[in-house]
């Protein structure tokens, strides 16, 4: 992990691996039967987690590295391993599955302005188009990943992930059924200091 963040340091948010804390906190919030997005996988923490206490629906993991691709191609069994970038990549699946969750691990503050506002878009984009869709993120600070441009699309804080190098929020972005304000939070959240069953 060290050699591919010398190498792209603005694609990859951390040299350390999501810890079982924070990958078990990501895994909770999908439902059963639930499709998954995962964006950014890396190594495959938040992956192996997903698949050891998830009860989800088909899995479907976007890395842009092309190394890390192949690792993971060798670790997840029969899950789906697209190389490349998420806006680039899935429109190439066809159908959007609904509902779905999309879990995230992408650096958006590292990220280029271009890339950045790419792949906003294309999340956001498939938010729209249900209430069913959810994206789960993480950030290394107290704020919202990103500004959500649409006014119906809320972001919720879920839980504040202290058993992390670094401590990490952890949050959730969808498509509200009512109206909300543009770019409203909704800071409630718990604590998690892993205590919680984990993800080893």
């Amino acid at each position: 992990m060290f050699r591919r963040f010398l190498a792209t340091p603005g694609m990859i948010g951390s040299i350390t691996p999501s810890s079982p804390a924070l990958a078990n906190v990501m895994t909770r919030q999908i439902g059963q039967g639930v499709a998954v997005f995962e964006i950014g996988a890396g190594t495959g923490a938040i992956t192996r987690c997903i698949q050891k206490t998830a009860r989800s629906g088909p899995l479907v993991i976007f890395e842009q590295d092309a190394l890390m691709a192949e690792h993971l191609r060798h670790q997840v069994g029969q899950a789906k391993v697209v190389e490349g970038f998420f806006h680039d990549t899935v429109g190439s699946l066809g159908k959007i599955p609904d509902p779905l969750v999309i879990l995230s691990s992408v650096p958006f503050k590292s990220l280029s302005e271009r890339l950045y506002a790419n792949t906003v878009d294309a999340i956001c984009h498939i938010l729209l188009a249900s209430p069913e869709r959810r994206l789960i993120q993480y950030t290394y600070f107290d704020r919202p990943p990103f500004i959500a441009q649409d006014r119906n699309l809320h972001w919720r804080r879920v839980a504040r992930v202290w058993a992390n190098l670094p401590p990490a929020t952890v949050w959730e972005l969808r498509r509200e059924t009512g109206a909300t304000p543009k770019n409203s939070v909704d800071t409630r959240s718990s604590h998690v200091n892993g205590t919680l069953p984990l993800c080893l």
